[in-house]
């Protein structure tokens, strides 16, 4: 039987209330009885691991005439008698134990945009797990979420449009004030991440922006596509690495993300499609890079293969490529596992993952290919901090000798 919509507008509003409706109880379900999310706790050996020591010499620095115990006393204990671990708690261990890795004094922090214009390519996923493996390194790491579509911002246990006001957004940080950015960033429930939300709103910033007579520009003297990177120049500081999660597109959003990156992650599937549309990626990015507002080097370009199958077309497609896109194409891969979709159904990810739902090899499995993926990209971070220290020290040096 043919339907026929008597008033779209209506429908679509109704559908949107009843999703929103939905939406809250699945959050309420999850986050029950606090209703905002908590962060997982750790066992010993996994906090040893974290913090660079044996589970037994945890124990003896957290007796009371041990390094632990003196100041902080022995870990809580659950109700089954073990102990556990908060993150927090973790990072104070490894700052009495000289084990927390900071980033060398005179480096700046790493802005990385994850983007590319394939939906369906694992940006938000790569993204969210990335801030997350940065947190659990102990670096101060803010994520902004630059996508309409808000799925990051769920991800962090927040309903777009219903927790989060345009106000709340990048949206008037980068149609009129750069210079309130600190204003909109909030902590999360993840010890070390800090975020800007999104919602539609940012659809309006997305249009003010790209209409010369609304964003603004005689006033601020700032060109569109500069908003985010001087925003960043008032909290930089504060964090070790900046996160964009781009939308699945070129706009003026993604621009401004693109500008302000110093390195950029491009996440992409391995299949004939996807690398069809990363050829078109690298299209546009070589003819936008060569205009003079985006001509500049970048510390770093990488490639990270997604939601791999392992079937023979996927093995195909990857080595494809890696023969195209050489060293830029990240050694690990991300293997497809419904340990993440079931982690995303519970607003959250494999890191927050407290006890697998299914098997505990599906969930190793998901859980070591994200270790591996996450763990080269905070190595390449570590180094491009160590290459900037050391082409300071090197300029110091010809600075003395001339």
């Amino acid at each position: 039987m043919q339907e026929f919509v008597v008033n779209p507008a209506e429908l679509f509003q109704r559908f949107s209330d009843e999703g929103e409706r939905l939406l809250g109880r699945v959050r309420d379900r999850v986050t029950a009885p606090e209703h905002v999310k908590r962060l997982r706790t750790w066992g010993i050996q996994e906090a040893a691991a974290l913090v660079g020591r044996t589970p037994q010499n945890l124990r003896q620095m957290e007796a009371p005439e041990g390094k632990i115990g003196q100041r902080l006393g022995e870990a809580p204990r659950n109700n089954r008698g073990h102990r556990y671990y908060t993150l927090e708690r973790i990072n104070r261990y490894r700052e009495l134990l000289g084990s927390r890795y900071h980033r060398p004094a005179g480096s700046r922090a790493v802005r990385c945009a994850v983007a590319n214009f394939k939906g369906g390519a694992g940006k938000t996923t790569s993204c969210v797990h990335l801030a997350q493996k940065c947190a659990l390194e102990g670096l101060a790491t803010l994520v902004i979420d630059l996508d309409p579509q808000a799925t990051l911002t769920l991800l962090f246990g927040l309903i777009p449009d219903l927790d989060v006001e345009r106000d709340q957004t990048m949206t008037d940080v980068l149609v009129s004030n750069p210079q309130m950015l600190q204003d909109v960033i909030r902590p999360t429930y993840f010890t070390g991440i800090d975020l800007v939300p999104a919602n539609l709103s940012l659809q309006d910033a997305e249009l003010s922006l790209a209409n010369p007579r609304v964003n603004e520009q005689d006033r601020l003297g700032l060109h569109a596509i500069r908003r985010l990177d001087e925003a960043l120049k008032t909290v930089e500081r504060d964090y070790d690495v900046i996160l964009f999660d781009c939308g699945p597109n070129l706009g003026i959003l993604t621009l401004n993300a693109v500008h302000a990156a110093t390195g950029m992650v491009v996440p992409m599937q391995p299949a004939m499609a996807d690398f069809g549309s990363a050829v078109l990626f690298w299209q546009t990015m070589a003819t936008l890079m060569e205009s003079p507002r985006f001509e500049k080097a970048l510390d770093f370009l990488k490639v990270l293969i997604t939601r791999h199958t392992g079937s023979a077309e996927a093995k195909q497609t990857e080595a494809m490529v890696r023969l195209a896109f050489r060293d830029h194409v990240i050694e690990s891969v991300m293997v497809q596992t419904v340990e993440i979709e079931r982690a995303g159904n519970d607003f959250g990810t494999v890191y927050e993952i407290q006890q697998p739902r299914g098997s505990a090899e599906a969930y190793r499995r998901a859980l070591g290919a994200l270790e591996a993926v996450n763990g080269e990209l905070v190595e390449m971070f570590k180094g491009v901090w160590q290459t900037q220290v050391g082409t300071i020290e090197r300029k110091r040096e010809v600075s003395r000798v001339g």
